[in-house]
Formats: structure tokens, sequence, C-alpha cells
């Protein structure tokens, strides 16, 4: 009977883990629309000071045992996404 339960059990995570690893159907983007969300993500590091803060601290943030690694990745978002500013316009 335990033998026939650890057979159970297992053959139930591998099924899980095959469910989790398959590609669901009808997710897949076409190029142009992966190219049109990395655009706007682009634009939102750039003109986003919030939007900004909260990837660097989501990508930046778990690097917690090489602080250059982390200063790095920080960096790295000022070198290929420089944060504009948006102007105020004095009428």
């Amino acid at each position: 009977m335990r033998v026939l339960l650890g057979t159970i059990v297992g053959l139930t995570a591998l099924a899980a883990t095959a469910i989790r690893a398959a590609p669901v159907l009808g997710s897949q983007e076409t190029p142009a629309e992966n190219v049109r969300k990395s655009q706007s993500y682009d634009h939102l590091l750039r003109t986003n000071g919030s939007f900004l803060r909260y990837r660097v601290r989501k990508e930046c943030d778990p690097i917690v045992d090489d602080r250059d690694l982390r200063n790095d990745c920080i960096r790295s978002f000022d070198i290929y996404e420089p944060f504009q500013a948006r102007s105020k316009r004095h009428s």
C-alpha cells in the first residue's frame, strides 16, 4: 500500500510540474507586439519616475551579497534608459 501511495504522489507531482511547464495556448505574442511592449516599457522608464524607482527596486534590491553588482544594476538604468523629467510649459 505504501509503495502504491508513493507512486501516486510522485506521479501527481510529475503531472503538476508538466502542466506548469506546458506553454499556455493563446499567450503567444507576435514580434510586433513584443516590440510595442518593449517600446512602452522603455518609454515608462524614461518618463515615469515612480515606475523607474519601482523597476530599480524590483531588479536591483534582491542583489544583497555583492554591493558592486547592485550598484552596477542601478547605474545600468541611467546608462540604458536615462530618466527625462518632463519640462513644465510656461504660458
